[in-house]
C-alpha cells in the first residue's frame, strides 16, 4: 500500500520481529537507496501494546494518520 502527500510517495511494509516478540508495521519513502524509514509502529505481544516510533522529523500528519489505522487493523493477532 502506498500514499502520496506533496509529491512524496510513502510505501508501507508489514513485518514480524522475533526478537522483540512482535509485529511492525514500517513506513518508507519508495524508491529510496538507502532505504529512507520514516516512522513505525510496532506491536509487542509480550504486552499487547502499540508503540510509535518516528525516525524524521515534520512526517506528514496524513502519513501517521494512514499508519496509525493499519496498525490497528493488521498486527494485532486474530482472536479465534
Amino acid at each position: 500500500m502506498t500514499v502520496v502527500v506533496n509529491g512524496v510517495i510513502y510505501e508501507f511494509t508489514r513485518g514480524s520481529d522475533i526478537i522483540r516478540d512482535g509485529m511492525f508495521l514500517e513506513v518508507s519513502v519508495k524508491d529510496t537507496n538507502p532505504l529512507r524509514q520514516v516512522a513505525e509502529i510496532f506491536y509487542s505481544d509480550a504486552t499487547a501494546q502499540f508503540f510509535l516510533s518516528c525516525f524524521e522529523s515534520d512526517v506528514p500528519l496524513q502519513v501517521l494518520e494512514e499508519l496509525i489505522r493499519i496498525a490497528h487493523r493488521d498486527l494485532p493477532p486474530i482472536k479465534s
